[in-house]
Parts: C-alpha cells; sequence; structure tokens
C-alpha cells in the first residue's frame, strides 16, 4: 500500500499530443505512471490484453509495466499527457519515456521500471475526480504553463491528491487507520503538501480541534506544529535554493510573498536567500 508520506514527484514530461485518425500507439509498457486527458476524439485502448473504448472527456491512468497500446478512430486525438515518478529518485532525471514492449527492454531499462504504488487495487485505466473542473485546472496549468518546476510539481502533488482520494481512497483510509494523528499531520508537512497551511485548515483537513492537534503534535515530537512546520520549510528551502531562483523557491513553498520569504528565511539562518544562493555559486565556481 502506498506510503503517502513518500509522496515527492518528478515530472519527466507535460506536454500537448495530438495522435492522427487511424494512427495506432504499438504495444508497449512505460517506466512511470502516465495520466492522460482525451481532450477530443476517440480510440481503442488495448490495456493489459483487454480492450477499452476510450473517448473525449475522460482521464486514462496508465501504471508502470503493463502492456498497452491505442489506435485513434474516426478523427484525430487530442490526448494533453503528463509522464512523471510518484517519488523522485536519484534516477528521475536519466531515465527517458520508455517506448518499447517488455521483451525489447535492456536490463538497464528494465531496472528503470518503477514499482507500482496502486499495486493493490484493479489494474483499471479509467479514473475520475469528483471536482472535475479543479482537477482539469491543475492538469492544464502543469502542461500549458511556463511556471517553474517546483511550481507544476506542488500543481501535481495537489493533483495526486485528489486521484488517490477519489480512486484509491483506501490509501487514505489505510493511514488514518494506523496512524495516529500526529503522525498523519508530521507526513503531510513533510510530504512538501503542508508547508503553507496553519492551524485552522489542519483542523479541517484531519477533523480535529486544533488546541487537540498542537497538543498532541508537541507532546509526541517536543515543538509545535507551526514551529516544525517553518523549521521543515526552511531547511527544504536551503536545498531547493541550490538549483532554483529565489522567486521560484518562496512560490513553491507556499509564502506570500518573496519579501516574506526572505525575511523568514534571514530569521533562520542569519543571512538572506540571495546571499546564500550566491555563497553557493562562488563555492562551485572555485572547482
Amino acid at each position: 500500500m502506498l506510503d503517502i508520506s513518500v509522496i515527492n514527484p518528478h515530472i519527466r514530461v507535460a506536454m500537448h499530443s495530438v495522435i492522427p485518425r487511424n494512427d495506432e500507439l504499438k504495444r508497449r509498457i512505460i517506466f512511470d505512471y502516465e495520466l492522460i486527458y482525451i481532450a477530443d476524439g476517440e480510440f481503442v485502448l488495448n490495456y493489459n490484453e483487454v480492450d477499452y473504448s476510450c473517448k473525449t472527456g475522460q482521464f486514462i491512468f496508465i501504471r508502470p509495466n503493463v502492456p498497452h497500446s491505442f489506435k485513434a478512430i474516426k478523427t484525430d486525438l487530442v490526448q494533453p499527457h503528463i509522464h512523471f515518478d510518484i517519488t523522485h529518485t536519484v534516477d528521475s532525471h536519466k531515465v527517458p519515456v520508455c517506448f518499447n514492449d517488455r521483451d525489447h527492454l535492456s536490463e538497464q531499462e528494465t531496472r528503470w521500471i518503477r514499482e507500482d504504488a496502486f499495486s493493490d487495487f484493479p489494474l483499471t485505466p479509467f479514473v475520475y475526480f469528483n471536482d472535475t473542473e479543479q482537477a482539469l485546472n491543475l492538469f492544464y496549468e502543469i502542461v500549458d504553463t511556463n511556471t517553474s518546476a517546483l511550481s507544476r510539481k506542488a500543481k501535481l502533488i495537489q493533483l495526486l491528491e485528489m486521484l488517490i482520494a477519489d480512486n484509491f481512497k483506501k490509501v487514505f483510509e489505510s493511514e488514518s487507520r494506523f496512524l495516529p494523528v500526529e503522525k498523519q499531520v508530521k507526513a503531510y508537512i513533510d510530504s512538501n503538501q503542508g508547508f503553507a497551511v496553519n492551524l485552522d485548515d489542519l483542523a479541517k483537513r484531519f477533523n480535529y480541534s486544533k488546541c487537540y492537534l498542537d497538543r498532541c503534535f508537541q507532546k509526541r515530537y517536543g515543538v509545535g506544529i507551526i514551529a516544525y512546520r517553518n523549521q521543515r520549510r526552511m531547511q527544504t528551502a536551503k536545498g531547493l535554493l541550490q538549483q532554483h531562483s529565489v522567486s521560484a523557491v518562496s512560490e513553491a513553498l507556499g509564502f506570500s510573498s518573496i519579501y516574506v520569504f526572505s525575511r523568514a528565511f534571514k530569521k533562520s539562518f542569519g543571512v538572506s536567500p540571495n546571499s546564500f544562493k550566491n555563497k553557493i555559486l562562488n563555492k562551485r565556481s572555485d572547482f
């Protein structure tokens, strides 16, 4: 069963794509996950040796290592899509999109196949969203916009939360059944989803009073929720600043403005984020 605390996605590809009428995507498997929205057209998807009729307005979720092929029928198929890893790994940036069947993979390519985090659930290609409008907004913000990689990653985390809640809800049910609420709160913050929340938000999300949540959290971890959130947010900022701009990091971590972020960073580390970033760049230039 998927552990929500490890959700830290890597977006491999997010793009629009059109498959001409009667064209066919030959049988293949993919290393990662692919979320497809059928913006226009129809196609027949053969997924794990079963044929499915797919049409405009549906979401298709392809999981790792599942053989599939599809053919556009009647009209061109307009299918924006996102390839992603649910958990970022050291090789995520090296792994390409796969277009081959399992039998034609090299030994190295076979090692790139991700473990299916949803293997306990039925292998169906269709997924649904209770709030389709919000899901589409997030989906197209990832596919269409030129925002930072961090911002797109944050949008994908939100989209994955909806995907899991609406299609694989036992993931969240199992979390709530076995984890004390303070551990759930910590996992939520550690997964980078809770960096901008306040106690009122958490009270609504976990259905407890904010005083009770904070008391339980402090008893187990020796620090209040907001203090812990701030610590994690600042430590994450230090890592992100090594590869991303100050404004991108500020946006990704949920700060209301770059000025608020800069003040918080300087309060934590004694230097501004720009100074910290310049020191990193100067050290690199010395080598």
